[in-house]
């Protein structure tokens, strides 16, 4: 079992999972799409820094994210002659935090790799922000990446112009615990449709059962839906954060992308995170209580949320993969990425779960695979489909 480092996040652990998940993912978005555009944007919209130990804030989201991106910088170039321009953007409204982040800055911006501090809140710097994008280049790609104190400083209505992009990704940290504990108080409401910026959505939180997590998974489902209906994103998926040293869900990362191979590296991201989300609750654990449990196959042990999670959302999606192919006529042929889109939207599903539903379901369905007669996994980023041979007789 390889052992996390967590001496910069006493009292912080979950936040090591989500830099974990960050620096896995964006390496493969930068090589990828830095091999196609000139110029990349990163943005921090809450950068802080907060509860930081690393002089250089390396153990900050914003110290990760632009480590990574300049490892990046230096491989396309070197391997690619790839001369990449990369701006990162970091809001933040506190004076003290701000103070930090500014002289963060300025000592590390140049010329092909700028880094930008603006003072504010975020909402109020999306115009500065679209400044900075449009002098970047004539079409770069962006990545924003929101982990905000609370629900009200992401209003729907005003980040809208900022993600409407087909050249853009989002990463936004819902705090469902908190959205979840407030949802009956009445003068709530108008902070609820400015989250979620359809009206209708707190009656159906309000009217999903309180048990099992019901109205947390119903407020991600909401979420994703507002990106895709007023964002224009054409996936999402999520990812779930647990507590370090309880049974309960911290919070849900959501993600949009308008390419399937935004979803394929996510989720290669999601699942090195969930595996290292489970040594971090065994290193939690061993602080806590000095004792060291018994350890079999070199592995921590898995949370038992966790695989009562896999297991409803593996049957959730298998159950929306089986309605999109029987609802083809014989002979229909669907694209591969639209079933693997529509799986991986679900947090713990891996594109191995999709595939070993779809051969369960051959002779009813035949996997096509495009191009080389070597290939034999089935890929979102290829021409690959499934053709419904027998639709009947897969509901």
């Amino acid at each position: 079992m390889p052992k996390v480092d967590l001496s910069a996040y006493a009292g912080r652990e979950q936040a090591y999972v989500k830099h974990c998940l960050l620096e896995e993912y964006l390496p493969d978005w930068a090589y990828k799409v830095g091999s196609k555009w000139d110029s990349l944007v990163y943005v921090d919209g809450f950068a802080g820094p907060w509860q930081t130990k690393h002089p250089d804030y390396a153990d900050s989201s914003f110290g990760v994210a632009i480590n990574a991106l300049r490892r990046c910088c230096l491989g396309l170039r070197e391997g690619h002659g790839r001369n990449l321009h990369v701006d990162s953007v970091l809001v933040e409204q506190d004076r003290s935090a701000f103070a930090h982040l500014e002289r963060f800055a300025k000592s590390k911006s140049t010329p092909a790799f700028g880094v930008h501090a603006l003072a504010g809140e975020f909402a109020d710097q999306i115009p500065a922000i679209n400044d900075i994008i449009r002098r970047s280049s004539t079409n770069p790609f962006r990545f924003i990446f929101l982990d905000p104190k609370g629900w009200a400083d992401i209003p729907m209505e005003k980040i809208q112009p900022l993600l409407q992009d087909r050249s853009c990704e989002v990463l936004i940290n819902l705090m469902t615990r908190h959205i979840i504990r407030f949802l009956d108080e009445p003068d709530r409401a108008d902070s609820y449709r400015a989250l979620f910026g359809r009206a209708e959505v707190l009656d159906s939180l309000r009217n999903t059962p309180r048990e099992n997590n019901e109205r947390a998974e119903q407020a991600v489902r909401e979420y994703c839906r507002s990106l895709r209906l007023l964002c224009d994103f054409s996936y999402v998926s999520s990812a779930v954060i647990l507590e370090p040293d309880k049974e309960s869900i911290r919070y849900f990362l959501v993600y949009a992308t308008n390419h399937p191979r935004g979803v394929e590296v996510f989720k290669t991201a999601e699942m090195k995170a969930a595996r290292i989300q489970d040594n971090v609750r065994h290193e939690t654990h061993i602080r806590k209580t000095r004792q060291e449990e018994l350890i079999l196959d070199n592995n921590p042990p898995q949370s038992r949320l966790i695989l009562e999670l896999r297991e409803r959302y593996t049957a959730r999606a298998r159950k929306k993969v089986i309605e999109l192919l029987s609802d083809r006529t014989p002979s229909a042929s669907v694209p591969y990425a639209e079933l693997f889109c529509e799986a991986m939207a679900f947090p713990l599903v891996t594109p191995d779960d999709l595939e070993n539903w779809l051969r369960a379901l051959e002779p009813s369905i035949e996997i096509r695979l495009a191009g080389s007669s070597r290939r034999r996994k089935p890929s979102p980023t290829e021409s690959d489909s499934v053709l419904v041979r027998k639709p009947d007789s897969l509901r």
